[in-house]
């Protein structure tokens, strides 16, 4: 509890007085450029209470209020919309106040990738531009470059800030000839973290020797699996004749089909740049039995129906138990060499104790708890990278409440044979007064 700057207000509660009774939520609110979210500020145990938001800051949202509970609406959401928003509140003349912090975010669905030349040649020197439009906020904003799975030297950023205050990043990369070799994979990558929530973008391209460049940049909307678009992948991949992806690595779409995808936890609509409207070219799926498992494939065109790669995403026990071991795998079952990379997670990667071999990666943990359930995404990089998704639920353990339940059984037996003993004396003395059979 924050101690409002008057001395007419006493703040601190001392003894006997209610703590936490004025509540905020959500407590760590995000809300997407262009999205909307509602902050409620409520007071508890206090009919007779008064609560309401102050600050000028409220002016650009609009305030409902009701005598133990007030909400302010913010909808098509700016820059200049996030920052510090204060509620106050006062019961039997004690006063309370909460702050909390709105934090704009603002990411496109995919990143750009082009290369001069168009057609890369093995041996040849090859130059990489990739550009990220319309991001806030962009400080700290990591863009990272890769040959392969190695990471490179950290790029210099080209930052143009626009009329909305967002920003358009662009990177450049400039790769020696001997490094341009047949199959080799260069991607960027942009990860941005706003509160708990993170999310990634990657671009790729695959260089070979019969390749026309494709357009790059293409959102990949979130799977069926998973509502949130908190991550993205582009894919240059480099084919005999030039196609660009614009549909989902796990959802079926119709051609010229219109992908909406849903806003991030605590807020309602829209990211920008979350509608896709283009000819989808469908993409088979198969889902393996149970609900802890997600698997996707890809058909290679040139191979018929022969899958070119399939990826792998389930968890063991397919429901994570609170306080118990947990494992969650995703496995790419390719002809060769193939990378896999986490994309979303619940919580940070250093919260799990990472194993990655072969065409797989293993998220561990000793002891799962309520924040990490949620969804999980890994992609498959290269060889038309494509993603798979799980949303992980983790309850509660039924053995803990075992001895309550055998409590109450007992206690609920008790009660009956005492029940039944009184009323069979009150028959007793009711049939010996009044001398009934």
């Amino acid at each position: 509890i924050i101690p409002i700057p008057n001395p007419v207000f006493s703040l601190l509660p001392g003894p006997g007085r209610a703590m936490g009774r004025l509540v905020v939520t959500p407590q760590e609110p995000v809300v997407p450029y262009g999205g909307s979210v509602r902050l409620n500020c409520s007071l508890h145990a206090c009919a007779e209470g008064m609560v309401q938001w102050k600050g000028l800051d409220t002016n650009l949202g609009s305030v409902t209020s009701f005598p133990t509970h007030s909400i302010l609406h913010i909808s098509s959401a700016v820059v200049a919309m996030g920052g510090t928003k204060i509620c106050q509140g006062a019961c039997h003349g004690q006063y309370y106040q909460r702050s909390v912090n709105l934090r704009v975010y603002a990411l496109p669905e995919g990143l750009q990738l082009e290369a001069a030349p168009q057609a890369p040649v093995p041996g040849q020197p090859l130059s990489l531009r990739c550009s990220a439009r319309g991001v806030y906020p962009y400080t700290g904003l990591p863009l990272t470059w890769y040959r392969g799975d190695q990471a490179l030297p950290a790029a210099d950023l080209d930052v143009t800030e626009t009329e909305e205050e967002l920003f358009d990043i662009v990177a450049t990369l400039a790769v020696d000839g001997k490094e341009v070799e047949e199959g080799m994979e260069f991607r960027c990558e942009v990860t941005l973290s706003v509160g708990q929530e993170t999310f990634t973008r990657v671009a790729s391209l695959v260089v070979s020797a019969r390749a026309t460049m494709v357009a790059t940049g293409t959102p990949w909307p979130a799977p069926a699996l998973t509502p949130s678009p908190s991550t993205a992948a582009a894919t240059t991949a480099l084919p005999a004749e030039p196609s660009i992806l614009t549909h989902g690595p796990t959802a079926q779409q119709e051609p010229d089909a219109e992908t909406t995808l849903e806003p991030a936890a605590a807020t309602e609509g829209p990211a920008p740049g979350a509608t896709t409207t283009g000819r989808a070219h469908p993409a088979p799926t198969a889902s393996l039995p149970g609900s802890g498992t997600a698997e996707m494939q890809r058909l290679d065109p040139a191979m018929g129906t022969v899958p070119a790669c399939s990826l792998r995403l389930w968890s063991l026990p397919p429901n994570g138990t609170r306080g118990r071991a947990l494992r969650i795998e995703c496995r790419a079952l390719c002809p060769g060499n193939a990378t896999v990379r986490w994309l979303r997670t619940p919580v940070a990667l250093s919260q799990y104790r990472q194993e990655a071999g072969g065409s797989s990666s293993t998220l561990w943990l000793d002891r799962a708890e309520p924040r990490h359930q949620g969804h999980y995404q890994c992609v498959l990089l290269g060889h038309r990278s494509h993603a798979a998704s799980l949303h992980l639920v983790v309850l509660d353990d039924a053995s803990s409440a075992g001895p309550a339940i055998a409590v109450g059984t007992t206690v609920s037996l008790l009660g009956l044979i005492v029940a039944g003993a009184g009323a069979h004396r009150l028959w007793k003395r009711f049939r010996s007064q009044y001398e009934l059979p």
